[in-house]
């Protein structure tokens, strides 16, 4: 989301558009729906391991969007099992994700582990009924993790993609609804009511390491300039919000967690533009911490610079 004007995501590859259609999201919830954890993870397997050895476009933006996280340091051996990994987490995500949203509020709470700071940050958010902007990475079972929040009483409005594609990403979208999230594509009313909410002392979540293409604004990220969403800053310049940034995570010992950065309350330098440059440039230092921590569960399949992905 990019101020009053709606984001334009980028394009979906073929290979994406196939696994997204409604037809093969739909089996693949229904299916997990019944499955037990070790079939669903045996199936998530299969299907991670088809795609690594293929190895379509996709593979490949997820191959060059890692390598300016990971820089030079990781060698090409060491690149591709990161990427092999994305997939294979990715898969058991969605698994786990299906699975648990088929079984109601309480296997979602119970799933998902919100360590003492992170309630702590979202109370000294809300002081004096202030607003809150939950920005997120994609990383982990970030949708998951959004749901298991819900489950604990708080409103939350996430503001998703301004065209998201339709098939599958319908089907995604009537089952957050279902699980007591409020979503809105990015548009003029979506953020007239984010607005609202945040005024209100609301919280409004969402995705900000997704590139906008030209809606965004060319910001600093892992030492390249990407085309990020703006909208996320522009709304707490707005309504003197404060922004905490969210990293999901899957730890393979204690499951999924999620991890929050302290209230970012926006600084102002009297001047517009370096108001939102200041304070995107702080949000992605916390982006590029929680990424950086776990880069095999940054589950990103668009090229965030473009000019890298060939």
């Amino acid at each position: 989301m990019s101020g009053d004007n709606p984001s334009t995501p980028p394009q979906l590859t073929p290979f994406q558009r196939f696994l997204s259609s409604r037809f093969v999201t739909g089996l693949g919830m229904s299916l997990s729906r019944h499955a037990p954890p070790f079939a669903g993870y045996a199936g998530a397997g299969l299907i991670a391991g088809l795609i690594n050895v293929l190895k379509p476009e996709v593979y490949w933006i997820v191959h060059a969007n890692l390598r300016q996280v990971v820089g030079p340091e990781v060698d090409e051996e060491g690149l591709h099992r990161l990427v092999r990994r994305v997939f294979h987490n990715t898969a058991r995500n969605n698994y786990d994700l299906w699975h648990l949203v088929s079984q109601g509020p309480e296997a979602i709470r119970a799933a998902v582990r919100f360590p003492s700071d992170v309630w702590d940050h979202i109370e000294r958010a809300r002081g004096g009924g202030k607003g809150v902007i939950i920005a997120g990475a994609h990383t982990g079972n970030f949708d998951l993790s959004a749901l298991a929040l819900a489950t604990y009483g708080l409103e939350i409005q996430v503001l998703g993609l301004a065209a998201p594609p339709t098939g599958g990403f319908n089907l995604m979208d009537q089952m957050r609804a279902r699980a007591g999230v409020r979503l809105t594509s990015v548009s003029i009313p979506a953020l007239r009511e984010a607005i609202r909410r945040l005024r209100a002392g609301g919280i409004v979540l969402t995705g900000v390491d997704r590139p906008v293409g030209d809606a965004g604004q060319w910001v600093e990220f892992f030492g390249r300039p990407a085309p990020l969403p703006t909208g996320h800053v522009r709304l707490a310049l707005k309504t003197d919000a404060a922004i905490l940034v969210a990293g999901a995570y899957r730890d393979p010992q204690r499951g999924h967690g999620v991890r929050l950065s302290p209230p970012l309350e926006m600084v102002r330098t009297g001047d517009s533009a370096d108001d939102l440059r200041v304070n995107l440039r702080r949000v992605t230092v916390w982006l590029e911490k929680f990424i950086r921590a776990w880069p095999e569960q940054w589950a990103m399949f668009v090229p965030v610079w473009p000019e890298e992905h060939v």
